[in-house]
């Protein structure tokens, strides 16, 4: 059985690494924050640094919140030698990012592969992930018995690099775009007078119902606004999306209003809210809260 690196130990990381322990991998983690990686203290080797992890591990996962961490690290592991070595990106990169990491893998001896993951920090814990893959045919049915320990829910080869990310990045734009909608329209129904619960219920009823909706409107009803996905990680999705318009020179129409309302919640400082705290902005707005 091939050894395991993980990087990264977050709220989907951490998860990921306790269902590859749990059927039987060997693992080397590592994350800035000590505290996320002391959790694993009984169950796995604990690294001082990045460069144990490369000398430990045949296979390494990262779990990173973006392609700057991605970047660097890869990097890192690109100026002690990675040949021998697999690198799986599990983040939400950008993906031309990946391409270009792709090939300074591959022409240093190694392989790397993006394989973007669909699902929540629960789906994680419970090993309900969804993967689309990115890179190599050889490289996806290398990693699958292990990436099956975490998801489930399928498991995707959608192409060659970067491939595993436009599928995440396309899923995600849909997702995010649907949150928007709902800050929007239900808090100037509110203002009009109408009761919002009857509303949602009512349109509950229609073809726009769906388990965004269900989960996502009910939330910017109720003003609870429990976390799920946080307003800057949105964001940044979103950005991703956008630069692939600018990048083929696209105009992107209907993007811009999200990505204006996303861009408004970090500069009032929901960042770390969830995303659908985006209502919280049009409430202000509208001079209703």
């Amino acid at each position: 059985m091939k050894k395991v690196g993980f990087v990264g130990l977050g709220r989907m990381g951490s998860g990921i690494s306790q269902q590859l322990i749990r059927h039987g991998y060997e693992l080397t983690v590592f994350d800035i924050n000590e505290k996320n990686a002391q959790q694993f203290a009984d169950q796995a080797t604990i690294a001082a640094n990045l460069d144990q992890v490369l000398n430990s591990s045949d296979v390494i996962f990262l779990s990173l919140p973006g392609s700057p961490q991605v970047e660097e690290t890869v990097g890192h592991f690109l100026s002690y030698g990675v040949t021998g070595k697999t690198i799986i990106d599990l983040s939400t990169s950008y993906p031309l990012s990946s391409k270009k990491l792709y090939e300074q893998v591959k022409s240093a001896g190694g392989q790397f592969a993006d394989a973007s993951l669909t699902g929540t920090p629960v789906h994680a814990r419970e090993g309900n992930l969804i993967v689309t893959m990115g890179g190599d045919e050889q490289t996806y049915e290398q990693c699958l018995p292990m990436m099956k320990t975490f998801a489930s829910r399928g498991i995707y080869y959608v192409g060659g690099p970067g491939a595993g990310n436009v599928a995440k990045l396309a899923n995600n734009y849909l997702s995010i775009m649907y949150v928007a909608l709902y800050a929007e329209i239900f808090p100037l129904a509110e203002k009009l007078g109408l009761d919002t619960e009857k509303l949602f219920e009512i349109i509950g009823q229609s073809g726009v119902n769906c388990a965004m909706y269900q989960s996502n409107a009910a939330k910017i009803v109720r003003k609870t606004y429990e976390p799920s996905f946080s307003l800057d990680l949105a964001l940044k999705d979103l950005s991703y999306v956008k630069k692939l318009f600018e990048e083929y020179q696209i105009p992107s129409f209907v993007l811009e209003g999200g990505l204006t309302l996303l861009q408004l919640g970090h500069l009032k400082g929901y960042g770390d809210k969830d995303l659908s705290e985006m209502a919280r902005v049009t409430r202000e707005i509208m001079k209703m809260e």
